[in-house]
Formats: structure tokens, sequence, C-alpha cells
């Protein structure tokens, strides 16, 4: 007879992560339905222990009878459970090489890893995710540290009332204080050095969806690239509105040849391509990077570039929020990832050098790893509606070979990184960095 799964939530180890995989709501669905469902006691947590024994899920120091573990951020390899099922954000799909480690850990103590990125649908778009979470928290904190920077510097604006979104507390109550910011900026403007003040946005997924969502109410006019430079100089004097531009692809790129820009060509041979945004780059006050990338395709900005455009007389960014956070990846600048307690390094283009925090004369960049947890409990219930449903399907039917079990939906099975001490589907390109 087939015996159902105990689920297991892990207590999350990084500082600072208080997100939970699911809710004490969707602990009580799943028990409901036949699934146990075990705790690891954790005080950090957004939802308190207390919580989860209401909802009928036994906390624990440690799992006795969980085998199907979940948690957000990878687990520390010396915490690692043998022959147990894990489904967590395991950074590994790309080869990282600070993350390598923890895969080999997966090899050798027999451990299935599914990794929440990779259940996607047919045509790649993730089913499970934080994205829209990352572009909210990554807005508002931009906002805020700008304002930061704007004050050392001398100049004064609006953003000084803005908070970090960990202040906030619920995403209802950052809605709030950005209404109040659009009251102040129709009030009383950015001065004319700050004028018009724009902000440049890349992505068309769930992160940018985020961004612009916490972006509407300043009610953002929007600029079409191609007119961005006949706006810049004749309007100088629009001192009371923000301004956004959302690149497309086709504004991102250009060929290195000279041809136009075709998508199909630019998957098939990114090589052939280069960013087209030192076009755009001067005349924007802040740019928030908030698409995908990986090595196969172009940076979007280098720090060529950023050597090169800072010389002109009237260069004007000052802020770049790259919520990809791949280091010296996409955003070449993003030479490490920041925290919450230490959110911002700045790069000084005549010096080449770069100095921690927002006080120094240059790019200051923003790039935290975890910015969904900035708003912990919103952020969580959106993951867990999204989750619970496919922990249920794997708990119900009591698998652990899943890669063969045709009754869990396909988009798990394929999201399956390891199984049986061996690199599992379309995962065996990982085993160069495994060696």
């Amino acid at each position: 007879m087939r015996k159902n799964l105990c689920v297991g939530i892990l207590a999350e180890t990084r500082t600072g992560e208080r997100r939970a995989p699911l809710t004490p709501s969707d602990v009580k669905w799943l028990i409901k339905r036949g699934v146990k469902v075990e705790v690891e006691s954790n005080p950090a947590r957004v939802f308190s222990d207390k919580e989860y024994k209401a909802a009928g899920a036994k906390v624990v120091n440690k799992f006795r009878n969980a085998t199907l573990l979940l948690g957000i951020k990878g687990p520390q390899i010396e915490n690692l459970y043998q022959d147990k099922i894990y489904m967590v954000f395991s950074h590994t799909i790309k080869g990282q090489s600070h993350n390598i480690s923890l895969l080999k850990a997966c090899l050798k103590k027999n451990i299935t890893l599914i990794d929440y990125e990779k259940i996607v649908d047919l045509h790649g778009r993730r089913l499970v995710y934080f994205g829209r979470f990352a572009g909210i928290c990554g807005l508002i904190d931009s906002l805020h540290y700008m304002g930061k920077k704007l004050e050392w510097q001398g100049f004064k604006n609006p953003f000084s009332s803005i908070q970090p979104a960990h202040k906030y507390g619920s995403l209802k109550a950052a809605k709030k204080a950005m209404a109040k910011l659009d009251n102040e900026i129709r009030a009383k403007g950015f001065i004319k050095k700050l004028s018009p003040f724009i902000i440049g946005i890349t992505g068309h997924g769930r992160v940018s969806g985020g961004v612009q969502e916490i972006l509407e109410p300043l009610g953002p006019v929007e600029i079409h690239p191609r007119d961005m430079t006949r706006f810049i100089k004749h309007q100088k004097k629009m001192r009371h509105d923000i301004y956004k531009i959302v690149f497309l692809r086709e504004e991102k790129f250009r060929s290195k040849e000279g041809k136009g820009f075709y998508f199909e060509e630019y998957l098939k041979n990114p090589q052939k391509f280069q960013s087209n945004l030192d076009t755009y780059l001067p005349y924007l006050n802040m740019l928030i990077h908030a698409s995908y990338w990986d090595k196969r395709y172009p940076r979007i900005i280098t720090r060529e570039m950023v050597d090169k455009l800072s010389g002109r007389k009237h260069f004007r960014l000052k802020f770049i929020t790259d919520i990809s956070c791949d280091i010296k990846g996409s955003v070449e600048l993003t030479y490490k990832t920041t925290t919450q307690q230490n959110p911002t390094f700045t790069y000084d283009p005549g010096r080449k050098s770069f100095t921690d925090g927002y006080k120094s004369p240059g790019i200051t960049v923003l790039a935290i790893d975890n910015l969904p947890s900035e708003l912990p409990r919103d952020a969580s219930q959106e993951f867990s509606i999204l989750v619970r449903d496919y922990v249920y399907q794997i708990a119900a039917h009591g698998a652990r070979d899943i890669t063969n079990h045709v009754a869990i939906p396909a988009e798990i099975r394929r999201a399956v990184i390891t199984q049986n001490d061996k690199l599992a589907g379309e995962f065996g390109y990982l085993k160069k960095w495994v060696k």
C-alpha cells in the first residue's frame, strides 16, 4: 500500500532570511489531505512555531520522519540529511562556483535535489517564483538608497521619506508610503540638476512587473527609448514627475556587424551582438536591471562602458540596482552580492575602484540577492500557494524515484537536478563543474 511522505520545513540558516516555503494555512491544507508535516523550529521565521502547531504540524529541533524537505535558500552542507528529497533554490544550474560544493554534497549523500527555479512550463516560464517581490523590494530599496546618495552629495530630494522595504512590514504599507511620495513629488518636485528624473528598467518578466507595480503609485510617465535624447533636450524643466523607460530587447542590444536586431538570430548567435545601453545610460538617473542572463549572452553593462561614458560632461547615472545578482555577469560592476545589513557599494570610474556604501563618488550599486525576504509574510503567502500542490503530488504518491514516476507532474520531474547519486535529466552538463 502506498504511504504518504512526511513533509519537513527547513529552518533557514542565512542571516536575515525570514521567508517560509509553506505558510501555516497551507500546512493545514496538506494535513487535511493526509500529509503529515514537521517544522524545524526557527524563531527568525516570519510565521511562529505556535502558528504551525495550531495548523497541526509537529515542531521539532531535528526531523524525525520527514522525507520531503522544503526550504528557501540552499542549506549548509554540514546540515544536509542523507537520502532525503530537497526542494530549494540551489543556485547551481549555471555552474556557479560558490554553490558547486552543495551539488557535490547532494550527489555524495544520495539526495534528490529539486530546484524551484527549474519548475517551468513547456515554454520555459517559471511556475514557482518570488520574482514579483524581488522587483517590489528592489525598487523600494533603490529609491531609499538613491535618496541617501543624493543627500550625501548635498541634493535635496523627495526620496528622503522612503524607508527600505523591510521597514514597512507589508506590501500594503509600502504602497501607502509610495502614494505619499507621489504627493511630495507633485508638490515640491526635483531640483533642476536632477530633472527630468528618469528610471530605466530592463526585463519584461515578473521581476520587472514587480518594479513597475510599486512604481505605479507615482504615476510614472513612460518615454520610448528612441525619444530620449529629444526629451532630455527639451524637457529639462519637467520637475514634478518621474519618468520611466522599459527597454525592449532590440533597444538593449545591437549587432556588432551593423545589421538589424533579429531575436531569432540573437538566440542562435548571441556572440554577434553587444550592449546598446551605452546609447541611453548617460541620460538615466537610475537603472533597474531585472532581466535574465547567463554566460552565453553579452553583458548589458561593462566596466569599460561605464569608464568611457562617465567622462561625459552631462553624465547623469548615479545608481544601478542589479536584481539578477550575477557576479560579474550582465552588470559587470556587480563584483559581489550585497545584504540587507550592507546593501550597497560604489564604483568610482575615475579611480577604477570599489568602496562599500554610497558615500563615495561614482555609481552606487545595490545587489541584494534575497530581496523578497524584506517583505517575508506577503512574499511567502504568494509563494506557498504556488508550491503546495506540487508538494502534495510528491508526498501523496509516496514518490522517491521522482524522475521515473509518471504520476508526478512533468514540470517537477524536469526540475530534478540530482537523484540516485547522479545528475538527472538535462543537468548532465553540470558534470564538468562537479569534476
